[in-house]
């Protein structure tokens, strides 16, 4: 009877045993599926695409006993045109006409006869003039008295810069070179010298910093303009900065970028600080007295910046859907259901903004369709937060989803809203994208003129102004310019002014 129940007794503990050893795999396959994701994800960081299409379009199934929709003949299309497209008909024209064939050539061997003009051939080439570089020799006479007085002349032009030597165009061409095509200022300095002439980049350094100085009171009034709306998107980026400290060694700073929603109008502001920081934008929030919803990615310490209770934070559900991409790309099945649900909010909106809906028709849309996913997806998130791995790809996501799930559904529930932040985020791509050609801020007294000459160029970007002729303008006109008219200088109201000099030079056809 004793070895009965001492063989019952092993066979119970060893039924313990092998369950606790069961439940130790499933625990350690788990862990090695996560860490084969966060592999995944850090392989495709690097060597991957950055494209967050979570596949190709799928058609929908034809309901029960309906046919497809076939082709008929009263669906015209557009041919497709093979070949190269036609040249820009605005771009000058300089027409020649080639010399005919010797008359001798012009003798048909067959006939023997005089051959007669069939039909004009005309092709266009494409032909690329070095920009042309014009030494102007400014004259002009000083008058002086046997009294030695102080001597009179006529003063020099407007967009003469006698002590630097260069005219204002020089200004304009310098900061579309660097600020628009992102080219360094050494590369600079050699496509000057294939053209005979010399610019050090030091002289280049020095210009800008004086063009810096004219344009701030414009920068100061776009920024001005831009925290009188109620309706900001704000986000930031790192940027490379060498340290004074240490030569030859860079540290991180920071560009926080501001967009205003209404209207194509942004600022820039740098920051010597590692990352982001919120106590630079709630210091220009508040000395602005900021009223209204701030959109930002849910970074640290950004919900609670501005005057208290007059800044109405939303979040971004472009991050929150990120977070499920990136998982369900490193492998993690479970996290399919939260892109599939994402996916579907985003479609809801195309849906609205398909048919043009009004703000208050997608308001009601939202709330009848997209909240209830939202609240969803919330739901499944806090009850499964607890089973998955701390500091993984869906750990992250779930955890960024809990934590701003009441900014996230303010976008929701906000009439006018918008779901995502990549408003800013589009406006702060091109600086990243020039950061590959010039690296990093070669001083930290060079951060600030960046962001002005950036804030600049990225507003005629965004209004398709030609920035060189912009700012060769602006350096004309604005030293001694009357400081209350400052606002007839921006972007948007230079852009009017033009156009309605172009009309009036030029006007419609009747």
């Amino acid at each position: 009877m004793s070895q009965l129940s001492e063989a019952l007794a092993d066979n119970h503990r060893l039924r313990q045993e092998n369950a606790r050893l069961e439940q130790e795999l499933r625990a350690q396959q788990q862990l090695v599926a996560e860490l084969s994701a966060q592999n995944r994800e850090l392989t495709r960081q690097v060597w991957g695409k950055q494209s967050e299409r979570s596949g190709a379009k799928k058609e929908i199934p034809a309901e029960p006993g309906r046919r497809p929709p076939t082709k008929t003949s009263d669906q015209h299309h557009s041919p497709v045109r093979h070949g190269p497209k036609p040249f820009d008909p605005a771009l000058p024209r300089v027409k020649i006409k080639l010399p005919d064939p010797d008359p001798k050539d012009l003798i048909c061997p067959v006939s023997g006869e005089l051959m007669h003009p069939g039909f004009t051939e005309v092709i266009e080439v494409m032909e690329v003039i070095p920009a042309a570089v014009v030494i102007r020799q400014l004259e002009r006479t000083v008058f002086v008295s046997h009294a030695k007085s102080a001597p009179v002349s006529t003063p020099w032009p407007d967009e003469v810069f006698a002590r630097a030597r260069v005219h204002a165009s020089v200004f304009g061409h310098l900061a579309a070179e660097h600020y628009c095509e992102h080219a360094p200022f050494a590369r600079i300095e050699k496509k000057w010298e294939r053209s005979g002439l010399r610019l050090p980049r030091a002289t280049q350094v020095s210009l800008m910093t004086q063009l810096e100085k004219i344009v701030r009171p414009v920068v100061a009034a776009l920024k001005d303009r831009l925290m009188q709306k109620d309706y900001l998107h704000l986000d930031a980026t790192p940027l490379r900065l060498c340290d004074p400290a240490r030569p030859g060694g860079t540290v991180e700073a920071t560009i926080w970028g501001y967009r205003a929603k209404d209207e194509p109008l942004c600022w820039y502001q740098f920051e010597y600080e590692r990352g982001k920081s919120p106590d630079h934008p709630h210091r220009e929030l508040t000395a602005a007295n900021f009223q209204g919803h701030l959109q930002v990615d849910g970074a640290a310490g950004l919900s609670e910046i501005g005057v208290k209770g007059q800044v109405i934070v939303l979040g971004c559900h472009s991050h929150a859907r990120r977070y499920a991409f990136k998982a369900v790309e490193a492998g993690d099945q479970r996290a399919e259901v939260y892109l599939a649900g994402f996916n579907k909010i985003f479609k809801i909106d195309r849906i609205g903004r398909r048919f043009r809906f009004d703000e208050d028709r997608m308001h009601q849309w939202r709330l009848r369709y997209s909240l209830p996913i939202f609240d969803l997806l919330v739901a499944m998130a806090e009850g499964e937060i607890a089973e998955v791995t701390p500091k993984t790809l869906l750990w992250d996501g779930l955890h960024y989803l809990i934590a701003q799930q009441e900014p996230l559904r303010r976008c929701l529930t906000t009439p006018g809203a918008e779901l995502t932040n990549n408003t800013v985020e589009r406006t702060l791509r091109p600086l990243k994208s020039g950061q590959k050609n010039w690296q990093f801020i070669g001083h930290p007294k060079a951060g600030p003129r960046l962001a002005n000459l950036f804030t600049l160029v990225e507003n005629c970007r965004l209004l398709g102004l030609n920035v060189e002729a912009y700012i060769t303008d602006l350096v004309t006109r604005l030293p001694g310019y009357p400081a209350k008219r400052i606002a007839e200088l921006l972007p948007a109201a230079w852009k009017r002014a033009q156009e309605k000099l172009l009309a009036a030079v030029d006007p419609p056809a009747a």
